[in-house]
């Protein structure tokens, strides 16, 4: 990224600003080169990817304003399109397609979305309406949430094999990675992540294993729906090219994918490149 961009960005930290179609904005950088593109710009690339992965911090209503905004632009497009969700482990599949063909009503499915994430369900309430009065497939990515306790308390190695089956093989951290002594350096202090774990190992392995998950859900729905693409919502710490992404291609996925991050202040454009993201939205 140039300099200048950078220091457009960090002027631009308060502002809070969701891009509409059509706009050409200076708050979206590709990463690649450092140049401000406008939002049609960045829709092509969304448009043409298998996957498009856009970080959220949670309790961001601007992230989730910009998320809805992608969602519609491309089903104008006529793109066939799925949403993936980290709100929503796999358990919880069957009320989401029934949240989606309209057999159960807002209040009852708002209940078992908050019971399953500990976020407002009105964050999410925009994008959540529009799937269904679209028909727009929703799917279940996350890990069951006991699981990713019990690994983050205990390990990996702490799973029966009873409860390993569906799961990724194994959840192995690298301590030696960029991205992982980052996420030592931020993750544990930010957001609704604050778990608690005996050790950043262990938390690691938990963050790992729903990467892995999440990615082999993804892979599994694309799959069995070629030329679907999907749009992911999910925390920054996934959608980072080092999270899902990296899994996927580690398991052989071959899917291509546009990653978009929110600049925000534990995420400094100095600590990001294009080997984290392909673009960078200031709200």
């Amino acid at each position: 990224m140039t300099g200048k961009a950078i220091l457009v960005l960090l002027m631009l930290l308060s502002i809070q600003f969701a891009p509409t179609p059509g706009q050409a904005d200076e708050n979206i950088v590709r990463m690649r080169d450092g140049m401000f593109v406008s939002y049609r710009d960045l829709l092509d690339a969304a448009a043409g990817s298998d996957l498009v992965l856009f970080g959220e911090t949670h309790d961001n209503r601007g992230h989730h304003q910009m998320q809805l905004n992608l969602v519609r632009s491309l089903w104008e497009r006529d793109v066939p399109l799925a949403i993936g969700l980290e709100m929503v482990s796999t358990e919880g599949q069957q009320a989401l397609d029934d949240w989606v063909e309209g057999k159960i009503d807002e209040a009852a499915f708002r209940t078992i979305f908050t019971a399953g994430w500990p976020m407002d369900w009105t964050l999410y309430r925009g994008i959540f309406m529009y799937a269904r009065e679209k028909r727009i497939p929703m799917v279940a990515l996350n890990i069951p949430a006991p699981l990713v306790r019990k690994v983050a308390q205990r390990g990996f190695s702490s799973l029966t094999a009873e409860e390993r089956k569906g799961l990724p093989e194994g959840a192995s951290c690298d301590l030696n990675t960029p991205h992982t002594a980052f996420l030592k350096k931020t993750f544990l202090s930010i957001g609704p992540h604050r778990a608690v774990t005996s050790t950043f190992t262990y938390f690691c392995e938990a963050q790992a294993l729903r990467n892995s998950g999440m990615a082999l859900n993804v892979a599994r729905y694309l799959k069995r729906h070629p030329g679907t693409r999907m749009v992911v919502l999910t925390g920054i710490w996934h959608a980072i090219k080092a999270g899902i992404p990296v899994k996927l291609d580690q398991d052989g996925g071959h899917f291509t994918s546009t990653v978009i991050l929110p600049l925000f202040p534990d995420l400094l454009p100095q600590q990001v490149g294009p080997d984290n993201a392909d673009y960078m939205v200031e709200f």
